[in-house]
């Protein structure tokens, strides 16, 4: 390639590039007109990129705020570092942008990254259902209160009823059942409190892979009961992550209650751990479970991490919802999709840097000296 074609290369690939991000980006001269809109923005915007290059800013997005597109002061030349927001209308499309706004030059053109656009209805939705889940959350937390004093002098007079009888008397047995319905309703109490008040926490330098290999120890019996073959695939060496070990625990240990539950008679269950390295150069140590159930039926695939949604008569609906906020409250997810025999669930966690584990590892020995 002669140095004379090279320039034509770059300017033949610099758009496919910018329509590559998943960030939308648009850059407009002195006047305020648009000179480049990459694809992912024109999209989120719903129109199409060459049809608006070249016209006013303030003709294809109408804002509510005045001169939102200038740059922070002295960001010339530098990426811009404040999110901010603003919210207008394209066509009769209102939406609401968080972008940064960079200088590139003396001449007054300006680089605007959008990093999340949202319709500006959706969003008063989110925040409508946020507020009912709020609300949700509380009566919640008040009603389980309300029931588990009662529940406990039920169960002290099951029990002291049945200390009474002769070891023969059959009537034990009802009892027995009753004391078996008890320890349920404690149990959907005990997840209505913590999806309701999550338990504060305390996050260190976890071993996901310790985290699996206890919560599959936990569940061995129960797997060997109900038929099921484990086919474990660790990445070995997986850099540390930073959370509660116990909460971590418990994510793993209801996706594989769900996995087993899944296969009734009997089935694969693969776990495994890997690295994963995202398109914004981030690292998270994944845990997929995955089962050869039937899988997630289609019709209700986007409710299962909607609290108190189920497909069991026995549950309670609240172990994906807590899973899900467990994983978020430290900067996973928790996903889940269908294969072509069951389904999968993977756990995600940001890895740890060499130094930030470094830099755990000397708390943690300073906190035992």
């Amino acid at each position: 390639m002669t140095r004379a074609e090279a320039p034509d290369v770059a300017k033949d690939l610099l758009p496919r590039v910018l329509d590559a991000l998943d960030t939308g980006v648009l850059t407009i001269d002195e006047d305020r007109r648009i000179v480049a809109i990459n694809e992912t923005l024109a999209k989120g915007w719903g129109i199409a990129a060459e049809a608006v290059t070249g016209k006013p800013l303030g003709e294809v997005f109408e804002p509510e705020t005045d001169r939102w597109y200038l740059p922070e002061r002295g960001s010339k030349g530098e990426p811009g570092r404040a999110t901010r927001e603003v919210r207008g209308t394209v066509g009769d499309r209102e939406v609401l942008m968080r972008y940064s706004a960079t200088s590139l030059g003396d001449d007054g053109a300006v680089l605007i990254r959008v990093e999340d656009l949202v319709d500006a209805d959706s969003e008063e939705e989110i925040f409508r259902n946020t507020e009912r889940l709020i609300s949700l959350g509380e009566l919640s937390a008040r009603v389980a209160h309300e029931i588990r004093n009662p529940l406990t002098g039920v169960r002290t007079t099951v029990q002291f009823v049945t200390s009474k009888m002769r070891s023969g008397d059959t009537r034990r047995d009802d009892l027995d059942d009753v004391l078996k319905e008890l320890d349920r309703i404690e149990q959907i109490i005990t997840d209505l409190l913590l999806f309701a008040r999550p338990q504060a926490a305390r996050p260190s330098a976890t071993d996901m892979q310790e985290v699996v290999t206890k919560a599959l120890d936990n569940v061995e019996r129960r797997l060997q009961d109900s038929g099921i073959e484990v086919e474990p695939d660790f990445d070995e060496g997986l850099p540390p992550v930073q959370v509660d070990p116990d909460m971590a625990h418990q994510v793993v240990l209801n996706l594989v209650i769900n996995a087993i539950q899944a296969m009734p008679d009997g089935g694969t269950l693969r776990v495994s751990t890997g690295l994963r390295r995202t398109r914004s150069t981030k690292t998270y140590v994944d845990v997929i479970v995955n089962d050869s159930g039937p899988g997630i039926p289609e019709d209700v695939k986007e409710k299962i991490f909607d609290p108190f949604f189920t497909t069991r008569s026995m549950g309670t609906g609240l172990g994906l919802s807590i899973s899900l906020q467990i994983a978020r409250e430290h900067g996973g997810n928790l996903t889940a999709r269908n294969l072509t025999q069951g389904s999968s669930f993977r756990f995600s966690l940001p890895a740890m840097t060499p130094e930030e584990a470094a830099g755990a590892e000397e708390v943690r020995e300073e906190r035992e000296k």
